[in-house]
């Protein structure tokens, strides 16, 4: 056993020791001057550590690659728009980098932006331009409403009590999911646990709670359709269906309903390791919004809804007579922002006499405000390096114990350099001694020690019988790196 940790303990350098430069490495140098009356060589020795001291400083400096988010907004101009008191709808032609689909009817995922110029003045007075009521509209379906929650969703519009109604879910659809008995399922509120199945008569039994906490035991058929809903009222409910319920989905949703949870067992089978299994699909509709006709979405912008043809429009309103819905003015340098997410703004270009003041308005144009987010890699010097170069070039009277949080590389044999007395007390005689024998043996040796201090940083031994020996150790470590 000594032999093999004498062994590991006298390893040579076969690899290059990686991460060592300047910034965590201690280069130990010789100061003996005389010895038994004969000069040693020791400013070649400090030569020599000089130089590797150079070269652990350039060990230091690597290319590195940093990365930058940089933001930027950028502005889309639309051209100039006259006023000439028509309705005008935006168009990809007048702004092609308008950034939402556009066009002159709200079919499909398309949007209609439209202003209606006979609604927009000229205030004389102001100055400015003043938007009327209903002078700005934008037109959406249940494919394109500006409502932005997340994920899938489904619009529904009605009549409540003579007002045209509009009830927004959230939708989530899950097929063909499969779980073992005991395991449980929880959806909106609803928490199903698989107790067991007949395989043979195609049913499950499922403990049932619903979200006000009612626990109810069912047994549920293969294919079958298990509709479950909170009311408007708040009021739960379940009903079975031999397909796919549809409609009373459908009537359920247009009713106001808050929840609507439809479930189905598609298949019963016997697992690996006779484990019973169900496979399952459910649709899952949550009421998030609810608006009706006069509404306020933001702002002075208000809800028209249009249930006969499945068609919301949100429009300016201005009505003195009505709190917050005052007169709307917009000066130089100052827009009409829609209450989108889109960045879309109305601008109004006025004319200017010779002394620069407003004469008129020229037209509009719309602007597009867009930020810009891009990430740029830049590759660039990478310097670890330490800041004195006499914190890490130090004389071996000075090194006292091993350091910690250091790599020490001692530059000389034990005649000149005082640090391998250190390293006798730290490795013992015998390591040290067989380092000396290698030394005699080959001329000279790099030889690698754990630092017991911190296996984490090591101690290298660079040295020979002679000076130019020791500078060989040297060079050939630096090529090894």
């Amino acid at each position: 056993m000594a032999l093999v940790v004498l062994g590991l303990l006298l390893a040579p350098v076969n690899s290059a020791v990686t991460g060592i430069n300047s910034s965590n490495t201690v280069i130990v140098l010789p100061t003996t001057k005389i010895v038994n009356g004969v000069p040693l060589h020791i400013g070649e020795d400090a030569i020599t550590g000089s130089r590797l001291g150079a070269f652990l400083v350039l060990q230091g400096i690597s290319q590195g690659t940093y990365k930058k988010t940089v933001s930027v907004q950028v502005e889309y101009h639309s051209i100039l728009i006259p006023d000439e008191d028509q309705v005008y709808k935006l168009n990809s032609r007048d702004m092609p980098d308008v950034g939402i689909n556009v066009s002159d009817e709200p079919m499909g995922h398309a949007v209609v932006i439209q202003v209606n110029f006979s609604r927009v003045l000229f205030n004389s007075t102001e100055k400015k331009s003043e938007f009327t009521d209903r002078s700005v509209e934008i037109i959406f379906n249940e494919n394109t409403t500006p409502l932005d929650i997340g994920g899938d969703y489904k619009v529904v519009s009605t009549t409540v009590d003579g007002l045209d109604t509009m009830y927004f879910y959230r939708y989530v659809e899950a097929e063909d999911n499969s779980s073992q008995m005991g395991d449980s399922l929880n959806v909106g509120g609803w928490n199903l646990v698989f107790q067991d199945i007949n395989v043979n008569q195609k049913e499950m039994l499922v403990d049932l709670t619903y979200p006000s906490g009612f626990f109810k035991q069912r047994t549920m058929e293969e294919g079958k359709y298990y509709l479950m809903y909170v009311d408007a009222h708040d009021n739960e409910d379940f009903e079975p269906f031999d397909s796919y319920p549809e409609a009373r989905v459908n009537e359920l949703l247009e009713s106001g309903v808050k929840k609507v949870f439809v479930f189905t067992p598609t298949s019963f089978f016997i697992g690996v390791g006779g484990t019973l299994m169900v496979t399952y699909s459910y649709w899952y509709y949550e009421k998030v919004k609810q608006y009706q006709d006069g509404d306020v979405y933001t702002g002075q912008w208000v809800w028209d809804i249009d249930p006969a043809r499945n068609l919301y429009t949100l429009y300016l309103h201005v009505n003195e007579s009505a709190s917050g819905f005052e007169r709307v003015f917009v000066g130089a340098g100052e827009s009409l922002k829609l209450p989108t997410n889109w960045g879309l703004e109305i601008e109004p270009i006025f004319t200017k006499d010779e002394e620069g003041e407003i004469t008129g308005v020229a037209g509009y144009r719309f602007v597009r405000v867009s930020t810009v987010t891009k990430t740029v890699s830049i590759t660039a010097p990478k310097v670890v390096a330490t800041d004195d170069v006499y914190e890490f070039i130090i004389e071996d009277v000075q090194l006292k114990n091993l350091p910690s949080n250091k790599n020490v590389i001692i530059v000389g044999g034990w005649v000149s350099n005082k640090a391998w007395t250190l390293l006798e007390a730290v490795y013992g005689a015998d390591v040290i001694n067989a380092i000396k024998d290698e030394i005699n043996q080959k001329g000279y040796v790099i030889k690698e020690l754990e630092n017991p201090e911190n296996p984490q940083y090591k101690v290298i031994i660079l040295a020979g019988k002679t000076y130019e020996e020791t500078r060989l150790a040297v060079e050939k470590f630096m090529e090894s790196m």
